[in-house]
C-alpha cells in the first residue's frame, strides 16, 4: 500500500472533484487520476463514481475513507516521532556513572536534564571508569561519568571538574577532628578503598598521588560501593579517601576530614564515543558543562 496515494484519495473524497483536488496537491489532474486508479487497482474495488458532472464516493470509497485517515495519522505521528528523536526531543539515554556520582551529581543532572527534555527516559547503570570504557566502545551505554579512562580509544573525556578529596574516619580516629589533614597523615594506617579490580585506573590515580608524598596507597579492605566503604570506615575499621560529592551520605560515627594537599582531587569526566552523533548525548554534555561551570572555574 502507497501511503502517497492514500493522502491523494483523501483528497479527492474531500475536495469531490478532481481538479481541485489536483490543484491542493500542487500537481496536475491527469497524474493525479492516473493515482486514483492504481489505488483502486491495487484494492480490487471502485473507490469514485465518475461523471461529466460530479465524482462521489463509492460504498468501498466511503468505507476507506476513515481508516485513510487513521493510517495517514499514524504514520504523521511515527515521523514525528522520529523527527523528536532526531532532534533529541525524545529517545532513551543510557548512561554508566561511577558510585560516587550517585551521592550528589546523578541526581542533580537527572533532574535538569529532565526539567529540560521531559519525554527523554534514562537507563542508568553504576560502572566503574574502566567498565564504562568498555561499555561505550561496545555500544552499550551511550554516556559515561567517570574519573579516569585508562586506555580510552575510540573515547573521549570531557573534564567536568576536579573534585576535592575528603578523608573519611570513625568519630574514635585521632583525625577525625582535625580541621584538615594531610596525605602523610595516613602512612601507617589501615585504608578502606575502592575495588582495584574493577577500577584499575581510578586505583593507579590514587596510588600515584600518595607516592607523590612518600605514602604507599594498599588498601586493606575493597569493595565496589562507597556505602560498603564508608560502612567499614564507620565502624572503626580504617579510614577511607574519598570524593568530596560522598559526603551526602553521614551514617552515625563517620565523619569527613578535607584534605590539606593542593593535588588532593580526582577529575569528573563525560566519556563519550569518538565522534557520538547523539542528540540526546550532546544535550547531557550541555547540562553537565552548564551546572559545573561554576565550580571547574573555581
Amino acid at each position: 500500500m502507497n501511503l502517497q496515494r492514500l493522502r491523494y484519495f483523501v483528497t479527492v473524497a474531500e475536495e469531490l472533484h478532481f481538479g481541485r483536488a489536483a490543484q491542493r496537491l500542487h500537481m496536475s489532474q491527469p497524474p493525479l487520476s492516473q493515482q486514483i486508479r492504481l489505488l483502486e487497482h491495487e484494492l480490487d474495488a471502485p473507490l469514485f463514481d465518475r461523471s461529466t458532472r460530479r465524482v462521489t464516493l463509492t460504498e468501498a470509497g466511503r468505507f476507506l475513507y476513515p481508516e485513510a485517515l487513521r493510517l495517514l495519522a499514524a504514520a504523521d505521528g511515527v515521523e514525528r516521532l522520529m523527527s523528536q528523536r532526531r532532534e533529541g526531543h525524545t529517545g532513551t539515554l543510557r548512561v554508566g556513572f561511577v558510585d560516587s556520582a550517585a551521592y550528589e551529581v546523578m541526581p542533580r543532572v537527572l533532574a535538569e536534564y529532565r526539567r529540560r527534555r521531559p519525554r527523554v527516559d534514562f537507563e542508568l547503570h553504576t560502572l566503574s571508569s574502566d567498565e564504562q570504557v568498555k561499555a561505550l566502545r561496545a555500544g552499550r551505554i551511550d554516556l559515561g561519568i567517570g574519573r579516569a579512562t585508562g586506555d580510552a580509544d575510540q573515547v573521549e573525556a570531557t573534564l567536568v571538574m576536579n573534585e576535592r578529596l575528603l578523608l573519611a574516619a570513625g568519630s574514635a580516629h585521632r583525625l577525625a577532628q582535625q580541621p584538615n589533614a594531610a596525605l602523610r597523615d595516613v602512612a601507617g594506617e589501615p585504608i578502606i578503598g575502592f575495588d582495584r579490580g574493577v577500577s584499575p585506573s581510578l586505583h593507579a590515580v590514587l596510588a600515584g598521588m600518595f607516592s607523590a608524598q612518600g605514602v604507599a596507597y594498599d588498601p586493606m579492605i575493597e569493595a565496589t560501593e562507597y556505602t560498603t566503604i564508608l560502612g567499614f570506615v564507620a565502624a572503626g575499621e580504617g579510614v577511607a579517601i574519598v570524593p568530596a560529592s560522598v559526603q551526602t551520605f553521614r551514617p552515625p560515627g563517620l565523619h569527613y576530614v578535607p584534605i590539606s594537599d593542593t593535588a588532593a582531587s580526582v577529575p569528573l569526566l563525560l566519556l563519550t564515543r569518538s565522534g557520538e552523533p547523539l542528540p540526546l548525548v550532546t544535550q547531557a554534555l550541555d547540562v553537565v558543562t552548564e551546572l559545573y561551570a561554576p565550580a571547574s572555574a573555581a
